[in-house]
């Protein structure tokens, strides 16, 4: 009874957090009173506050004395927690959001491959290679490629050797691991995926960490132009994303 008392109260703060990063309910509006709110949801009043006050923490609300409760603008107070639902969101046929979590994932991996040409140690080194080596192993593997792919992401963030990085890292791919329609972002080429990894080692070991970043951001600008044709995401599409998401 508890478990499916926790997945009702789940269920309708996903949908009401899911309305609000939609738009659904406007920065600077507010929420339908509680009753109505309980009513549309199908939770009681008391487990509706509760969704309230987790929507609070992840700034997506605020209590105001006297009139209710007011939608905030996510983009101005929301937290990195939110993208794991935006990725969601993404998954769901919301392209601008996917772009932008593709585009923050190149961001920071081609600053953290430059770090790793500056400060990762030869036997962190010697260890990513011997993961790339894994990788190439699992090409044709589906979710085991998946996987050994996801951990090479946190192996690199670790060689950056900054703490910042690792977390922001640890978001992404706890993200994308809860996210399965999201698999086509590692399974378009595998082998060219792993060939990439190689010569971003080879840069990395002659200590070249410009070159190193020169070149993950090419590759990987052109890899992710490719993942968002795939999910039939376009240029036309993208065009008002910043307006909307």
């Amino acid at each position: 009874m508890e478990a499916l008392r926790r997945k009702v109260t789940d269920d309708a703060l996903e949908r009401l957090r899911g309305e609000i990063l939609r738009g659904e309910h406007q920065a600077g509006q507010d929420l339908p009173g509680e009753r109505e709110l309980a009513l549309r949801l199908g939770v009681s009043r008391l487990t509706l506050r509760a969704g309230l006050a987790r929507l609070e923490s992840e700034g997506l609300v605020r209590p105001v004395h006297g009139s209710g409760t007011r939608v905030l603008d996510w983009r101005q107070t929301g937290g990195i927690e939110l993208l794991g639902h935006l990725v969601t969101l993404g998954a769901e046929g919301t392209p601008g959001i996917l772009a932008s979590i593709l585009e923050l994932r190149r961001y920071l991996a081609v600053e953290a491959f430059g770090m790793v040409a500056e400060r990762a140690s030869a036997a962190e080194l010697g260890a990513l290679r011997a993961q790339v080596r894994r990788l190439a192993e699992a090409a044709d593997k589906g979710q085991e490629y998946v996987r050994e792919d996801l951990f090479l992401a946190r192996m690199v963030a670790r060689s950056t050797h900054n703490v910042a990085v690792s977390l922001v890292a640890n978001t992404i791919v706890r993200m994308l691991e809860r996210e399965p329609a999201l698999a086509a972002v590692y399974v378009l080429d595998p082998k060219v995926t792993v060939a990439f990894y190689g010569r971003v080692l080879d840069l990395a070991e002659a200590r070249r960490p410009e070159r190193v970043r020169a070149f993950a951001r090419r590759l990987l600008g052109r890899l992710d132009r490719v993942t968002l044709e795939a999910l039939g995401v376009t240029e036309e599409t993208l065009a008002p994303r910043e307006a909307g998401l």
